[in-house]
């Protein structure tokens, strides 16, 4: 007998073994596939991520480039989709129907940007920065009022947006975005229209910050269970920054047209500015004279063949330049040049005020 429980004992023991062998196996398996779901995972927000980020940076700079182009009013934006159409609203009147809507993409030549989790994107506007004649003048001068808060609304990025770019993500908790069920709807528009023209349908909340209203404040914030929106600033210095570089071009191409024109009566520069956009006989230092070039002899810039374009005159671009002519490049050619950074030899200097903050 005590032989007979000994054999069975000893049989027994490898049983036990390879049962112990294939739990861990099993196991291994098993944390080896959760391991790998995970990776897939995180591979897959990744992704996502990446294909947000770049639509949100290429409208953007769509946008920023589609301002400094603006035959009219460099600096300014079109108004938001409100119709999903792709395509900006006109105005009614001298303001743009909603504030807050789609991004025009079709108005911005662009292709039909989608985040990451398909959806196009959404876009909001500060009215001084509209593109119409209401806001002139358009310069430098002029400052967002749009406050970007981030995390728990307890760091404010910025007081002075000119436009905010929202990526809305997968919807959250009650939000349906139907195209063909109605629902009431305050953000853009007061009425009953479709679901997914209701920005409360894509944007969201946090500490008491909704990004779904049509004036701001707005936020950014890590994603919760609640909350998935992403987006990008266009703040009024980086935006007005670029169109400034535009009006220096603009302006020096007009002062060189002059020097280049005025052979037949002073090869010479314009007298300067001091207030009124008329130039001043005898000044080398004040403003750009963008109204009335003079040499003290009624030599205006249509004399020396330059146009001056009506824009930078409309939006009071002479208010945020100064301007210096060397006393040997004047009507009067007296001896002297200017220095720059310790270079001599310097006919004219164009300085900028620079954004506003």
């Amino acid at each position: 007998m005590n032989r007979k429980r000994g054999l069975r004992a000893a049989q027994s023991a490898p049983q036990h073994g390879q049962i112990i062998i294939l739990t861990v196996l099993i196991l291994a398996l098993g944390t080896g596939f959760l391991i790998y779901s995970m990776a897939g995972l995180r591979s897959i927000d990744y992704i996502k991520g990446a294909k947000t980020d770049a639509a949100l940076t290429m409208a953007k700079e769509a946008l920023i480039g589609r301002a400094v182009a603006d035959s009219n009013h460099p600096g300014s934006l079109p108004c938001p989709d409100t119709n999903d159409d792709g395509t900006a609203e006109i105005f009614s009147g001298n303001a743009c129907p909603s504030y807050i809507g789609r991004l025009p993409w079709k108005t911005l030549e662009l292709p039909d940007l989608r985040d990451g989790d398909g959806e196009r994107l959404w876009y909001m506007l500060a009215p001084a920065f509209r593109d119409n004649p209401a806001v002139e003048p358009l310069n430098t001068d002029t400052i967002g009022n749009i406050t970007i808060y981030s995390g728990n609304n307890s760091t404010t990025l910025t007081t002075r947006a000119a436009a905010v770019i929202f990526a809305p993500g997968n919807p959250i908790g009650t939000q349906v975005r139907s195209s063909t069920q109605s629902a009431a709807c305050a953000v853009p528009l007061s009425a009953s229209i479709f679901q997914s023209l209701c920005a409360g349908n894509y944007l969201e909340s946090v500490s008491g910050v909704n990004n779904a209203n049509a004036t701001g404040p707005y936020i950014s914030a890590p994603p919760t269970a609640t909350f998935n929106d992403r987006l990008i600033v266009i703040d009024s210095v980086d935006l007005m920054t670029a169109a400034e570089t535009r009006a220096a071009r603009e302006i020096l191409k007009a002062l060189q047209g002059y020097k280049a024109g005025s052979g037949g009566f002073c090869d010479c520069y314009p007298w300067a500015d001091i207030s009124d956009g008329i130039a001043n006989d005898g000044l080398i230092y004040g403003r750009v004279p963008l109204i009335s070039a003079d040499t003290g002899h009624f030599n205006d810039w249509s004399n020396a063949g330059v146009t001056i374009p009506q824009w930078l005159i409309d939006n009071n671009w002479r208010w945020v330049f100064f301007y210096t002519v060397a006393p040997n490049q004047t009507y009067d050619h007296n001896s002297g040049s200017l220095t720059v950074d310790g270079v001599s030899g310097k006919y004219v200097v164009l300085i900028s005020t620079g954004a506003a903050t």
